[in-house]
């Protein structure tokens, strides 16, 4: 073969290897924030996003996952606790040197690694997954049609966002023909604060339609601008007089103490009628916007109103 030959040969394997490398990666734009090309049925995945990890379980593709943030692994997705899985590390503090041992071709976050995106953008592409309160519903499906479209599992993602669209309307008539009134609360190292404007709120008010026995206003601040909290005692409930208190206990789901079963007084809250609903800690707190929490967190809240 003379050189000209052995030249253009050459460029046109370059050049088709080229053509594969485009083939086998995708553009995404999570929530319409920043486009990332990420790799197309990737084989190893990092996922420190536990929403995110039960929308892989649900899409059947658990099997690419390789390392998570074992340390706090809600209850729910107790599957994954297995020698074949690296731990990551915390979940705010992930350990990068893990990470970047376990090559991952592709990695998924939150918000509470968002501050570490560049130097895990070193290691492998990044997507940020955190669910967009504003829009908790639209988030979700967003997220499980994008890591279907990574994984090639459309099909299946059509039909989990088809039964869970389902669910939600069927909540909302639950919610729609009930005269219950509700609060969302977090309890945190023995303080019950109102999240009024929040995640959780979000979807129990806006997107399952739960009456609010607290209306949406702008919230007081402190004196350095930041929300001045709202805690809820015994003196609150006599005064708003929820029917429902939804309490996700942040403590708990972190492995610190858990909310005292004698928090507020019985009679107060029998004298009012408010009945006490203690959401799954580690499903409400550490998790939400996959496809198997919300599914779980539905049946949490209409329970309450039946």
């Amino acid at each position: 073969m003379n050189i000209k030959k052995k030249v253009l040969l050459n460029t046109l394997i370059a050049f088709t290897l080229g053509l594969t490398g485009c083939q086998s990666s995708i553009t995404v734009n999570p929530d319409n924030k920043q486009s990332v090309v990420v790799p197309k049925s990737p084989s190893k995945v990092v996922v420190m996003n536990y929403g995110a990890l039960d929308t892989l379980d649900a899409l059947g593709k658990g099997s690419i996952v390789t390392g998570i943030p074992l340390s706090v692994l809600p209850s729910y997705l107790e599957q994954y606790k297995s020698a074949d899985i690296t731990d990551t590390g915390n979940m705010k503090e992930p350990n990068i040197e893990v990470i970047a041992r376990a090559k991952p071709q592709l990695i998924i976050i939150d918000g509470r690694q968002a501050n570490r995106t560049e130097v895990l953008n070193k290691i492998a592409p990044v997507i940020n997954l955190s669910v967009d309160a504003e829009d908790y519903l639209e988030s979700t499906k967003n997220h499980i049609n994008m890591l279907a479209n990574i994984t090639g599992t459309e099909k299946i993602a059509n039909n989990l966002i088809q039964s869970l669209e389902a669910k939600v309307s069927n909540a909302q008539s639950v919610s729609q023909a009930s005269n219950k009134k509700a609060i969302v609360a977090i309890h945190n190292d023995g303080k019950m604060i109102l999240i009024n404007v929040s995640s959780s709120a979000a979807l129990i008010h806006d997107v399952l339609q739960v009456k609010r026995a607290v209306p949406l206003a702008p919230q007081p601040t402190n004196g350095i601008g930041k929300p001045k909290p709202t805690f809820i005692d015994n003196s609150y409930i006599s005064k708003v007089k929820p029917d429902i208190i939804y309490v996700v206990d942040r403590s708990k789901a972190i492995g610190q103490s858990a909310m005292k079963g004698n928090f507020f007084d019985s009679k107060v809250l029998a004298k009012n009628q408010t009945k006490v609903v203690y959401l799954t800690p580690d499903l409400w707190y550490l998790s939400g916007g996959g496809a198997e929490s919300l599914d779980l967190q539905i049946d949490e809240v209409i329970d309450a109103l039946k």
